[in-house]
């Protein structure tokens, strides 16, 4: 999922979404991070939260282990999926499956309520740390695949110009390369032209 950076002042603050059973207790943590700055979503059940984070930029989950309607793991999957956000599981009791999840990506954390607020504070700044980085990462795999898949492109061209045009490797990068300039054409759409035009002459 792509996400929208909106402008102005709410932009610079982190978006969190709270679905915790227990309103008072959500109420309370709500308050604490608004107070360090954190702008703050709370919704009632699963479904409402994945419907919000498909619709608003967010940084992080913070999500009731026993979530109404949408299963916690359902909601999980989604977001991992998608790459929406890290995610804090909020349990009552440590439970192993949950190293299961961390150790797979699934989700940052779980923590444990009651915590101590400057403990939990410490907790969700590492977690959006964290998913800021995997963003930067997944991005530069991205852009790495892409310039990979273009490289094969002008390779399979040139291969294709030194069979039919009787040319060197050099002579047909060099072929590509100047037309791609001449019409101010990137290489590999120049590429998977010449692929196109000289297989269908076969």
């Amino acid at each position: 999922m792509t996400r929208d950076y909106q402008m102005g002042e709410e932009s610079m603050l982190k978006s969190l979404i709270l679905c915790i059973n227990n309103k008072k207790l959500e109420a309370h943590i709500q308050l604490g991070l608004k107070k360090s700055g954190y702008n703050v979503l709370t919704c009632e059940d699963g479904n409402s939260l994945i419907r919000l984070a498909h619709t608003r930029h967010i940084d992080l989950v913070i999500v009731d282990e026993e979530l109404r309607g949408l299963r916690a793991i359902d909601v999980v999957n989604i977001i991992y999926t998608e790459k929406i956000c890290p995610v804090l599981i909020v349990a009552n009791d440590f439970r192993n499956d949950y190293i299961d999840w961390i150790e797979k990506g699934w989700i940052y954390g779980s923590v444990h309520l009651p915590m101590n607020q400057v403990e939990l504070l410490k907790i969700v700044k590492g977690a959006i740390a964290n998913g800021e980085r995997m963003l930067l990462l997944d991005r530069e795999i991205e852009k790495l695949k892409k310039q990979l898949a273009e490289r094969k492109i002008i390779e399979k061209a040139k291969s294709i110009l030194m069979e039919k045009k009787s040319c060197t490797e050099e002579g047909a990068y060099t072929y590509i390369r100047k037309i791609s300039m001449n019409k101010g054409v990137p290489m590999e759409k120049i590429a998977e032209a010449i692929i196109r035009s000289l297989k269908s002459k076969k």
